[in-house]
């Protein structure tokens, strides 16, 4: 009923109220009446134009809201709920389940690796801690890396307990206080800008992945190591690719919630680095611009935008899953690779680290690098474009 008394003012478009004032002419009254008539005939000529701006208006917002009434909503975040991010991350309090405060403790602390991973992915967690995650640190202290597993709020006691006890085991668990869904992802990687901002102060690089993702630590290290600066915001760039009105795609964006035709270059979310400075000036980018509920789109693409920062491509990241060939896991050129589970990383890891493997004749080629089905990774950028102006 609300709603339709809403609807009703909306079309509705009311008088305005004028008050007549009547002066009667020294000739008499039939004078002043037509006189009066006159006027009221020429005020409402004049008036004509106003109303029309006026009602075009309304009539035209009062469109513009039955349309998007008719739009499928996004699950938790429907035309009239406020995107406005610091409603949600809080900026000014501490929001942590689980803070863990003494991940970047070391003040020699090179790389922290934040993944972002499902409640209830306990499996997922522990293969990563016993493949990638343990990987030795190359060349010296100043090299040094850690792992973390940043969560949400399950809004299950068993859950919980759960993952308490896993914190208590392996101290490496991050857990902010935001219901931990698909939709939510965004908040997700925004509160971990926050979280890196208040108690990462020395740490030089960040990198945010998924727990799908098999990311090689040494070759990322290496990379980082030739360029020490600051600025940075590198992984695999996405060009040209276009909204998707499609409201059963995963990756379905209602036009209530990105008005352009095309969005901005952005980084595939399956993994990125950032340097320290770049993770300060994107969550008070964050902080400032609407949100979007693709994390990825959203965090290096409209936020990266809004703060001046170019995100840049580097072959050694794909949102496409590799060949399970060791020897292209142990190459120099691999950083990461998508859609790996549990058991084909301890697999691949296993034979990675076999003293008796041999790579002397393995050469990169372009079927080698990427699996042959990887057609399905590609699906979420159907409408991707890439041309020489994103390298």
């Amino acid at each position: 009923m609300a709603r339709m008394m809403r609807e009703k003012l909306l079309y509705e478009v009311r008088p305005t109220h004028i008050h007549h004032y009547y002066h009667p002419l020294p000739f008499g009254s039939g004078g002043g009446n037509m006189y009066h008539r006159k006027c009221c005939f020429i005020c409402s000529i004049a008036l004509l134009p106003i109303l029309f701006v006026l009602y075009g208006h309304v009539y035209h917002e009062a469109q513009n809201s039955e349309n998007e009434t008719h739009t499928v909503a996004i699950s938790g975040w429907s035309y009239n709920t406020s995107r406005d991010l610091r409603r949600y991350v809080l900026p000014d309090n501490v929001t942590a389940i689980i803070p863990q405060l003494d991940l970047c403790s070391s003040p020699d602390l090179f790389l922290l690796v934040v993944v972002c991973s499902a409640v209830a992915n306990f499996k997922a967690r522990a293969a990563i801690r016993e493949t990638w995650a343990s990987a030795p640190s190359i060349t010296n202290s100043s090299s040094s890396f850690k792992v973390a597993f940043l969560l949400g709020d399950p809004e299950n006691s068993t859950l919980q307990e759960l993952v308490d006890d896993e914190n208590l085991h392996y101290s490496d668990i991050i857990q902010e206080g935001f219901v931990d869904s698909y939709n939510n992802l965004t908040l997700k990687s925004v509160m971990m800008l926050k979280w890196v901002s208040t108690n990462c102060r020395s740490v030089q690089y960040i990198m945010k992945t998924d727990d799908d993702m098999f990311v090689n630590i040494n070759n990322l290290v290496r990379l980082l190591k030739v360029r020490i600066l600051g600025n940075l915001l590198v992984g695999a760039l996405i060009c040209g690719a276009r909204p998707i009105a499609d409201s059963q795609n995963k990756w379905y964006a209602p036009h209530y919630m990105y008005q352009g035709t095309v969005y901005p270059n952005y980084l595939s979310g399956t993994g990125y680095v950032m340097s320290r400075d770049v993770v300060l000036r994107l969550y008070q980018a964050a902080l400032k611009t609407p949100l979007f509920h693709l994390e990825d789109v959203y965090l290096t693409g409209l936020c990266a935008h809004a703060a001046r920062i170019r995100p840049r491509h580097h072959p050694s990241f794909t949102y496409s899953k590799r060949k399970l060939d060791p020897c292209l896991y142990k190459d120099k050129t691999v950083v990461t690779s998508h859609r790996v589970n549990g058991s084909e990383m301890r697999k691949v890891w296993s034979l990675m680290n076999n003293p008796q493997l041999d790579c002397t004749g393995f050469t990169i080629t372009s079927a080698a690098a990427q699996k042959s089905g990887a057609k399905n990774g590609k699906q979420h950028f159907i409408n991707l474009k890439r041309s020489s102006k994103c390298f």
